[in-house]
């Protein structure tokens, strides 16, 4: 996505000291009601310049981007990392999210007009899908860099992202934008309408419109055409193909000739090594046969299977109007719905153990049961996963101003209703039960013309037919009645659903005698949240290849009650020019665990030269999500070893437990000596009712330098810092066993489920989702701004930089750091944009860059497990800087039917490639790089 053209709070405030002009000018503008409410507080201000750090994305920076999302623009940046996009295609469901500060979308909160907007997505979802708001409906983005829960309430910790819906429009525009890769893939096209009618007693507008996104092949791109790998010893690039391949490979020391249940790890199916032991991976050669699997040559490219990016169609329709019935009072409301269908595309299913090919199967040419085999089912087609979903916000209420003697005092009453309804289907998925009968024994059928039948002649089974999978793809044995009997389509269902009333009030309270004020505002809300998700059925039964998961569904409620208070005591008077005290406080109460408060303080101090200090201190919280509250079961099989195990797998020889570990081992019932040998276990993941608030403590502390010298210069330099307490996480099965066995503590130890009947063996662990972990994190934003009408054309520069200081993550066994590693995702030291726009006479042109400085990533994606310096050095593969220009020009000239304008652009014009990360998706990240290109567009805008 390009870099958008953003302006920082500083830009909008008066340059300079207060003259008694501008104070003039202040005070009527507060006596006419021309005032505004910027993020971050629900009191209107006669300055845009706040306490807390805010950065403005305005309609023409929207336009400037060149893209047709609002996602696309937000998600460039500094201050946002790690959002997931359309470029998610392993894992991905067609949304995008905004993640503030990199803590996880689930803590940034988004609003429309300062309201609440339904979670997007598959169903239970924790966060907005930001995509889901049209671009034609927006006149501005405010992006709050500070925690905001004393004000918004929940979620608001890494931020808030505030969208303000168009409502000057007075006439009507309609839009067109197309664009594609010089590659002539990832066609985009969108068509949009916006029309608009004022009258002396109201506003009305309504928008729709149609956007469709074609997708990109990881093999039409040389950075994702095949997957890589690093060779840490030799520092080498290596082909990282799959041994699940289309020919299939068979462990020769997983291959049962006695027919005991057991494998004969002598059996020699395709030669044997120079000691005289059997070589243990074996492949078909072709000629009924079977050879030596070679790991360099025989691996699969799985690659042009699938997407790069994915594609979607996208239809909305919005609408929002108000009416004054009274000198103090109006109605108004807001309407949207859009209907998304999306889709994913992975390489064809794997069969991974999942099935014992008998010894009696008609396909089965060794007279042994294969217990390990493994092969890539490319005859099947290739996994898609397709999403319909629908979005629908609508809000309704009234608003005014108070009567005598609180005329100043403004007054809202609304409702606020989201939903959203999805359904999700999977082709492509393997029916277990029906593949285990497939490839267990079988007969050729003298009743009926010698047909392949599944069972014995005895016993045969109905339907059912065999399948060959050892012939490998090359051989084309798999037929078309193969494939329908063990393949299904499975359909899934999910929902979201949010409910909210408001009550607020706002209004001066006093004014000083330095020509401030005192204003307060006050509030009440009751919040309904429910959502859930359905999988398909065979899912849900374990019966499809893959982990079981079952289904999610919960609801809550919470009540709340707000006050904030903004004192401006002294205006204009001396080295005071501007002096704000804020405060505001939240108590609220959760139906599903309790009740609580929220506070937050703030100060601005503007003294002569241009120069403000600013700063905040605040508390914030989040509440528990319907997923991490109700998620259901579902089985996972982590890499792990039992602490109780004298013989766990590896090891050579019986080793001697630790003491404490063998007193715990003993208190669960393990005998001595006892050998279990496993390098997995099963763990269950899911919802824990029993969750409470996340909370957090967020500091800002910045300065802002408007020199009088130079007009429409703004510098701007803060620093954030943001911990969270009692963090909702998965600790995963070996944080559980090492806190449980070697730091013995009895809550973990609880979590570990053994069978009795089996020696002690663990039949798994309960890693559900716990208050558990602590995140921090630290930086400073920084942004330069220049804006100049000049003879020559208006003027407009602008640089926003975060520098990354820190940014910690303790499971509660560790302290991870994730800064300028690959660990987490992306926490790379620096990030910056940089973008700047010259106009003249309708002819405008600009140029955005977006920089992404280097950091590394290590073997198994854990540089926490390297001591720094040269230990870490021998396992880490440096990730390079990253670098991307767009440029883009316009054109607008005035005819009998309206304005026309066009605009013409090039995003990443330079076609930068993605920087290698060989623990990324295809291999980068698709979070953070451009994976489409070199893009050419264009945008015809006409307005009547």
């Amino acid at each position: 996505a390009a870099p958008p053209t953003t302006t920082t709070t500083a830009d909008a405030a008066p340059p300079g000291e207060l003259t008694d002009a501008q104070l003039a000018a202040a005070s009527e503008a507060q006596a006419t009601n021309e005032v505004i409410v910027v993020t971050g507080s629900t009191i209107e201000r006669r300055a845009f310049t706040t306490p807390a750090p805010v950065t403005v994305v305005d309609r023409a920076a929207l336009a400037a981007a060149g893209t047709t999302t609002v996602g696309g623009t937000l998600q460039a940046l500094p201050a946002q990392s790690n959002g997931g996009n359309a470029q998610f295609n392993n894992g991905g469901d067609g949304s995008t999210r905004i993640n503030l500060r990199g803590l996880g979308a689930s803590r940034t909160l988004t609003l429309i007009n300062g309201r609440r907007v339904v979670p997007g997505g598959i169903g239970a979802d924790s966060s907005v899908d930001i995509n889901s708001i049209p671009l034609a409906m927006i006149e501005r983005v405010e992006v709050l860099k500070d925690g905001a829960s004393a004000v918004y309430g929940s979620d608001a910790i890494g931020g808030v992202v505030n969208i303000i819906s168009r409502t000057d429009l007075d006439g009507s525009e309609a839009t067109a934008y197309t664009g594609t890769s010089q590659r002539g893939d990832g066609l985009t096209y969108d068509l949009s309408f916006a029309t608009g009618m004022k009258s002396a007693k109201g506003h009305l507008m309504v928008s729709g419109g149609y956007q469709d996104q074609r997708p990109v092949f990881a093999a039409d791109r040389a950075f994702s055409r095949e997957p890589l790998a690093y060779d840490y010893k030799q520092r080498a690039e290596l082909f990282g193909g799959s041994t699940t391949t289309p020919q299939g490979r068979i462990n020769a020391r997983a291959i049962d000739a006695d027919h005991d249940g057991h494998p004969d790890p002598g059996y020699v199916l395709c030669g044997t090594q120079a000691d005289g032991t059997p070589i243990q991976y074996c492949t078909p050669d072709g000629k009924g046969g079977f050879r030596p699997f070679d790991s360099e040559a025989d691996l699969y490219n799985f690659r042009p299977e699938t997407y790069l990016y994915t594609p979607s169609t996208r239809y909305n329709l919005y609408a929002l109007g108000d009416y004054q019935l009274h000198p103090r009072a109006r109605a108004f409301f807001e309407a949207s719905y859009q209907n998304r269908k999306s889709d994913q595309q992975l390489a064809s299913e794997t069969f991974v153990d999942d099935a014992t090919i008998s010894a009696d199967s008609i396909y089965n040419p060794l007279d042994a049961d294969i217990l390990g085999y493994r092969r890539r089912l490319f005859e099947f087609g290739r996994r898609r996963t397709r999403q319909n979903i629908d979005t629908f916000r609508g809000v309704v209420g009234f608003d005014g101003t108070a009567p005598e003697p609180l005329t100043d005092w403004k007054w809202e009453l609304s409702f606020n209703y989201g939903r959203t309804e999805a359904s999700q289907q999977l082709s492509g998925g393997i029916n277990r039960a029906r593949l285990a009968a497939a490839l267990g024994p079988s007969f050729l059928d003298a009743a009926h013309d010698n047909a392949p039948t599944c069972g014995t002649p005895s016993a045969p089974i109905a339907g059912c037919v065999p399948v060959n999978l050892l012939a490998g793809a090359a051989a084309h044995a798999v037929t078309r009645d193969m494939i329908d009997y063990v393949t299904f389509t499975g359909t899934g269902n999910g929902y979201n659903e949010q409910q909210t009333a408001l009550a607020t009030a706002h209004g001066p309270l006093l004014e000083t005698p330095w020509g401030g004020d005192v204003s307060m505002a006050i509030g009440v809300d009751h919040r309904r949240e429910a959502g859930g998700s359905t999988p398909d059925p065979l899912t849900a039964a374990g019966e499809a290849i893959g982990d079981a998961a079952q289904a999610t569904g919960g609801r809550y409620h919470v009540t709340e009650g707000f006050v904030e208070l903004s004192a401006v005591p002294v205006v204009g008077k001396g080295w005071a020019q501007w002096v704000e005290l804020d405060a505001a406080a939240r108590a609220f109460d959760y139906s599903n665990f309790g009740g609580g408060a929220t506070w937050k303080l703030g100060g601005l101090f503007r003294t002569r030269g241009g120069v403000s200090v600013r700063g905040t201190f605040s508390t914030a919280f989040r509440a528990p999500s319907i997923s991490e509250l109700y998620a259901g079961r579902h089985d996972d099989s982590p890499l792990a070893t039992d602490p109780c195990d004298t013989t766990p797998a590896g090891s050579t020889a019986p080793i001697t437990l630790d003491p404490a570990v063998a007193t715990r081992c003993a208190k669960q019932g393990v005998p001595a000596g006892a050998s279990y040998g496993n390098s997995q276990l099963r763990a269950v993941l899911g919802g824990n009712p029993k969750l409470t608030a996340e909370t957090a403590q967020v500091g800002t502390v910045g300065v802002v330098i408007e020199p009088p010298q130079v007009p429409g210069l703004s510098l701007t330099a803060d620093y954030f810092h943001v911990d969270i307490d009692d963090a909702i996480q998965a600790a995963g099965a070996s944080v559980i066993l090492s806190n449980c066995y070697r730091r013995g503590l009895d809550s973990f130890c609880d979590q570990v489920v053994r069978n009795p009947l089996l020696d002690g063996k663990i039949d798994h662990v309960d890693d559900l989702f716990q208050n558990i972990g602590r995140v921090s994190t630290s930086g400073i934003d920084g942004a330069v701004g220049f804006t100049r009408a000049t003879p020559y054309g208006r003027l407009h520069a602008q640089l926003d930089a975060t520098y990354l200081l820190s940014y910690k993550l303790d499971n509660s066994r560790d302290v991870l750091d994730g800064r300028g590693v690959y660990d987490f995702g992306v926490y790379a030291p620096v990030k910056a944009v940089m973008n700047a726009a010259w106009s003249r006479d309708g002819v405008g042109a600009g140029l955005n860059l977006r920089f992404i400085s280097g950091f590394d990533e290590c073997e198994n994606n854990d540089c926490n497990s390297f001591a720094p310096g040269a230990d870490r050095d021998a396992h880490t593969h440096h990730v390079a800087a990253n670098a991307v220009a767009d440029i883009y020009a316009s054109y607008a000239f005035h005819a009998v039917t309206g304005t026309t304008t066009i605009t013409a652009g090039i995003n990443n014009v330079t076609d930068s490639t993605p920087p290698t990360i060989y623990n990324g998706f295809a291999n980068s990240d698709p979070a953070t790089y451009d994976y489409m290109g070199r893009f050419f567009y264009t945008r015809i805008t006409q307005q009547f």
